[in-house]
């Protein structure tokens, strides 16, 4: 309701003509009126709340810390996990030629036919699933595709379980969707895996899913196949969907990766990929997820009010990532695996506990004998030293104590970046 300011002096009506609107407040104030020749300013009564879910929901400290270095000059980028190879130019150029050709208009929601069927023999050829084409969805980016796949399982109220660390967008996603979080615990103490013969107390009546990730995002553990195949049994038992979050599948060093979908029997694994890491694609945003048929018309129904449809240059510039030539993959791959092990070298004699990963590309750095708060210690970090590190406390409980270092960098940065890690840590653990 409007109501007069009342300690205004009267005013000519061209006194008030004259007053520049740029000058009153918004949106308190909104509106002039001219009433006996008195101002009368009419101000708003408080508007209604913002949704308190997403008002409340946590931002993901990642970002936190790159809007912090990206404002640093010569910072280091240790935060993103972002590939720092451009994409390759036979991708670029197919996205050239479908814009040259008039390739511009809207596309189907689950994505181009052509597009799911290169999809479906990728899926053949590296991962071993035999998924056709119409249980494909293609999204703008593996993130709406996860947040699809949340909103297409959780009534409100239901929760999830998500592993302890955890990407945090996760929780974000979960939360937005309805649902609620529960942490199962895949932590330090644990090489980062899951054991599942201790998850059973963590399932209530509401749960209704299990996140696995593999290789994980922050941490570069890899869950055996023996171990993915009792995640699902477990999942089996329960009655869980499960979300297999497989962005960084093709990103294994040491180990073997398997996929949840090669262990279910019954129709319950969501399997989600990207093209964004493999391919160096983070800015053209393709995803794809592989649903049970059960799922497929409700996760195809969720693109249209969610993305409508996916940017179709970039669908045929996925279209030529998966069929053309693959040998980039194995170039980041192995360039990765070398930043690893300088990683690794570097620390090893430091005093400074850390996770060699067995994929993805992050390493995990236990900061506790300098910083008690990961955040704190990020930031001085960045305005101190000029590198920047995602808090692990952003990812979960389990990840108090600890940083994330992303890998995904030029050699001769990740080198001077690690060096200045090292400094800072022992200079913190001195003077504590």
């Amino acid at each position: 309701m409007a109501r007069p300011i009342p300690w205004l002096p009267p005013v000519t009506t061209a006194t008030l003509a004259a007053i520049p609107r740029s000058i009153l407040p918004s949106p308190k104030f909104r509106s002039v009126s001219n009433s006996y020749c008195k101002l009368v300013i009419l101000q708003e009564a408080p508007m209604k709340p913002l949704a308190r879910t997403v008002a409340e929901m946590p931002q993901s400290g990642i970002r936190e810390i790159a809007n912090l270095a990206a404002r640093t000059p010569d910072c280091v980028r240790l935060d993103l996990g972002e590939p720092h190879f451009p994409t390759p130019p036979h991708i670029v150029e197919a996205a050239c030629q479908a814009a040259r050709d008039g390739f511009t208009k809207y596309t189907p929601p689950v994505g181009l036919l052509s597009l799911r069927q290169a999809i479906s023999e990728k899926l053949q050829r590296v991962n071993g699933l035999d998924v056709p084409a119409d249980r494909i969805v293609a999204v703008s980016g593996a993130t709406s595709g996860l947040f699809t796949a949340c909103l297409s399982i959780l009534e409100h109220g239901d929760e999830i379980l998500l592993p302890d660390p955890a990407w945090p967008n996760w929780e974000m996603m979960v939360l937005s969707a309805g649902g609620k979080i529960r942490y199962y615990p895949a932590d330090s103490s644990r090489n980062f895996l899951p054991d599942p013969g201790e998850l059973d107390e963590y399932v209530g009546d509401r749960t209704r899913g299990i996140i696995l990730n593999s290789p994980s995002n922050p941490t570069g553990a890899i869950m055996s196949p023996g171990l993915v195949r009792e995640m699902v049994d477990f999942a089996r038992r329960h009655d869980l969907w499960v979300i297999a979050d497989e962005c960084y599948d093709e990103f294994v060093f040491d180990e073997e990766h398997a996929c949840a979908a090669r262990f279910d029997g019954d129709g319950r694994v969501i399997s989600l990929f990207s093209c964004s890491k493999t391919y160096a694609m983070t800015g053209w945003r393709v995803g794809y997820v592989a649903c049970p048929q059960d799922l497929i018309e409700v996760m195809a129904k969720l693109q249209q009010p969610v993305i409508g449809s996916i940017c179709s240059v970039a669908q045929k510039a996925a279209e030529a990532a998966f069929r053309g030539p693959q040998d980039s993959i194995a170039v980041m791959r192995d360039y990765y695996r070398g930043n690893r092990d300088l990683a690794v070298d570097m620390f090893a004699d430091t005093g400074i506990r850390t996770w060699s990963p067995g994929g993805a590309f992050y390493m995990m750095v236990d900061i506790s004998s300098a910083s008690t708060d990961t955040y704190d210690f990020a930031k001085r970090l960045v305005r101190s030293r000029q590198v920047s590190v995602a808090p692990g406390e952003t990812f979960g409980p389990g990840g108090r104590g600890l940083v994330r270092l992303s890998l995904a960098t030029a050699r001769d940065r990740l080198e001077t970046g690690l060096a200045r890690v090292i400094d800072a840590i022992q200079a913190d653990s001195q003077a504590a």
